[in-house]
């Protein structure tokens, strides 16, 4: 009995999908620096710890495929607005497909862990609207400025400012609502 042929769309790819100028060397590179940044921030934007791994390497697919496009003396904010981007998509998706009579546990009835905290800490956070958990998550876990945090997002610093404040005081009621309080 012999072997069938190997289907067309299995066989060796002899054309690259990229330009010839471009280097997999620097790719690489970039990709091992900032990995962790962005993977990282992805579940700090509300990726759910399960779907972080595949966010990010579609993080990096977007960057593998607009390589040259890309200023390389600015890839990590380029590289968070995909990510702010496909968090997005992911926080939405989970959204629809979640019930929405579901309450999420009391802290109380879990472990006085770090783990039970930083769980706590991001369910505070999806109470809040995009925009203003990315500024919070920008500005008071990375650690970047009002201005950087504008360039970022293309918004003017005050707003960036004011999405900071309104934030805060959301993510104060959110917890007091996650610990029962009035």
């Amino acid at each position: 009995m012999t072997k069938p042929a190997v289907p067309a769309q299995y066989s060796a790819v002899s054309d690259p999908d990229r330009d010839p100028g471009s280097s997999l060397a620097s790719f690489d590179a970039v990709y091992e620096r900032e990995y962790e940044p962005i993977c990282r921030t992805l579940g700090r934007l509300g990726v759910p710890a399960g779907d972080v791994p595949d966010a990010a390497h579609d993080v990096f697919v977007v960057l593998y495929r607009r390589w040259t496009e890309v200023d390389m003396t600015r890839v990590r904010p380029w590289l968070y607005g995909v990510a702010r981007k496909i968090a997005a998509v992911v926080r939405e998706k989970r959204r629809r497909d979640q019930p929405a009579d579901i309450d999420p546990p009391s802290p109380a009835a879990l472990p006085d862990t770090r783990v039970a905290q930083r769980d706590f800490v991001w369910r505070a956070l999806d109470a809040l609207a995009d925009d203003r958990r990315e500024v919070v998550v920008l500005h008071d876990m990375e650690g970047y400025t009002g201005a950087e945090i504008a360039a970022m997002l293309d918004v003017p610093v005050n707003t960036v400012h004011s999405r900071l404040r309104l934030a805060r005081a959301e993510l104060v009621t959110a917890v007091r609502r996650l610990r029962g309080e009035p």
